[in-house]
């Protein structure tokens, strides 16, 4: 940019000269060599607001921003003393409302034919816009920045190569390397060799249209620090573009803690469980010591009757060996025999049910179980004037459960609704209902219903909180148990509404449809799951 020096021009050209002037998008400015406005179009009035009147009143110094006079002062210096030809920078002017606008100043000096300085032109662009959008843009970088470099998360960002171009400060704590070690260096540095080898290929197979595999979706991943251990990652990474660039930002999260912690949980539940299995087995031990008096008499019933039998048949035989006496001996040994394997079952059902148990579970019917709940909970009903009424509606449901633990929660609370029954003044009914059936075909729903005495309006909030009972010599862990129990088969078991008098236990197990039948090796049938 050369100094311009003035020359005589014709009236035509001068009048092109002032319409040019006047109308150019640009604010346009003669200013004299000591700052004041001389000439300005109306773009100069629109970006600064003042009228051209009062900016010829004045000079440039005075609406200039403080901090940008110095600079502008020291490029007219050098324009006046002849070492420059022109400048431009980028200042800030005071409009008359107060507020600033960023322009862009292009000045260059008009000199007399002898070289003295006549005016400055300088040709203003208002550059708000821009440097708003710089200022934000910065601000960004710097939120960005501030996030990046405090985040606990180690992040990396890479080109479409794979080529690392920046990670942040966790990066470095997480795997070991510096900055410097990885910057230009390709990430299957940072994995193991199995994910390495397959990396590049799957940038390449993305950058061709395959459908993401962790891109937006997140997977938990293994890492490979400095000194070669492996390291677990819960990984997520975005895709962005920059200038017709794209780039992969990766966010690493060290799985380490949480690792252990759920190692530390699982081993905890396992020693809790093991624990309540235990407990499940003394409680039910206890049960058969509280049903002791009731277990004895039914099985002294089956062998009196074998006493009885036996000596039947031995005066039979003292009466001599013939036909009528043989006959007569074989029904007393069936008769006996029937009583033998009555007293049998009813110590299969014992030994089954104090017994320890596998654990394992099977899929039965969800009646067969009631029913063999109640025949050894409710073993003394009769005797104690309480009728048992049985409903079903579940047309064959079947439950996938450990039947054991499952017998344990039906005897468990038909003892007590038995225990609340014989309460009750002799008279008075006695009467306990147990109906089963299926809801939508997805659940089966057992009622035990007594028409006991109810519970306590203080004691129904907790009851199946631990050391809760309404019993005066119990200890409150019964339906502690048997709602753990029902829980870990997916099962519900409530307390409902029932007035002043009686109490109903409402239990839920899932259904299950997923089962075929195939004979075992004694040639019974078992259910089990279809394989998949």
């Amino acid at each position: 940019m050369s100094a311009i020096h003035d020359s005589p021009t014709g009236e035509q050209s001068t009048d092109i000269y002032r319409s040019t002037f006047e109308i150019a998008a640009v604010g346009i400015a003669h200013v004299a060599p000591d700052g004041r406005w001389l000439r300005v179009n109306h773009a100069v009035c629109e970006i600064t607001g003042y009228s051209s009147d009062e900016l010829l009143h004045g000079s440039f110094q005075q609406i200039t921003h403080p901090d940008d006079l110095s600079l502008d002062l020291a490029q007219v210096s050098m324009l006046l003393a002849g070492k420059t030809n022109g400048y431009r920078i980028d200042k800030r002017y005071i409009r008359r409302d107060g507020s600033l606008v960023w322009v862009s100043l292009t000045v260059t000096l008009l000199r007399h034919a002898d070289g003295a300085p006549n005016f400055f032109v300088a040709v203003i662009k208002d550059i708000s816009a821009r440097k708003q959008a710089e200022a934000s843009r910065l601000e960004s970088e710097a939120r960005f920045r501030a996030i990046f470099d405090s985040a606990v998360e180690a992040i990396a960002i890479i080109d479409a190569t794979g080529t690392i171009e920046s990670v942040n400060p966790g990066v470095e704590r997480m795997f070991g390397y510096t900055p410097a070690e990885l910057v230009g260096r390709n990430v299957t540095i940072l994995m193991p060799a199995a994910i390495a080898r397959e990396h590049d290929r799957y940038l390449e197979r993305y950058r061709a249209g395959a459908p993401p595999a962790i891109i937006g979706i997140g997977r938990e991943v293994f890492g490979r620090r400095k000194d070669g251990s492996s390291i677990p990652l819960d990984l997520s990474v975005a895709e962005w573009e920059l200038d017709g660039r794209r780039y992969f930002t990766g966010m690493m999260r060290d799985l380490t803690p949480r690792k252990i912690a759920e190692s530390a949980l699982q081993r905890s539940e396992e020693r809790f469980f093991a624990l309540q299995s235990e407990y499940a087995h003394l409680a039910r031990v206890n049960d058969m010591g509280e049903m002791a008096a009731a277990i004895a008499h039914e099985i002294n019933q089956p062998l009196t009757a074998i006493v009885n039998y036996l000596g039947a048949g031995m005066y039979a035989v003292a009466g001599g060996p013939d036909e009528n006496a043989l006959k007569e001996i074989e029904e007393i040994m069936a008769q006996a025999s029937q009583q033998a394997l009555r007293a049998g079952e009813i110590v299969r059902r014992l030994r089954e049910f104090i017994g320890k148990g596998t654990g394992e579970r099977q899929i039965v019917k969800i009646d067969a179980l009631i029913e063999a709940g109640s025949r050894l909970a409710l073993i003394d009903a009769a005797a104690n004037g309480i009728a048992v009424e049985r409903v079903s509606n579940t047309d064959g449901a079947l439950v996938h459960v450990d039947p054991i633990q499952l017998q344990q929660v039906l005897v468990n609370i038909l003892r007590n609704a038995q225990d609340a029954l014989v309460t009750l003044p002799r008279g008075q009914e006695r009467k306990l209902t147990i109906m089963t059936r299926t809801l939508d075909g997805n659940e089966v729903e057992i009622w035990i219903g007594d028409t006991g005495p109810g519970i306590a309006p203080e004691v129904r909030a907790a009851l199946f909180d631990p050391f809760v009972t309404s019993k005066p010599a119990g200890m409150g862990m019964g339906l502690s148990v048997c709602r753990r129990l029902m829980e870990a088969h997916g099962g519900t078991i409530r307390l409902q509404e029932t007035g002043s008098s009686g109490t109903i236990f409402a239990l839920k197990l899932p259904v299950e449809h997923d089962a075929v039948v195939k004979p075992n090796k004694n040639g019974s049938q078992v259910k089990s799951r279809q394989a998949r």
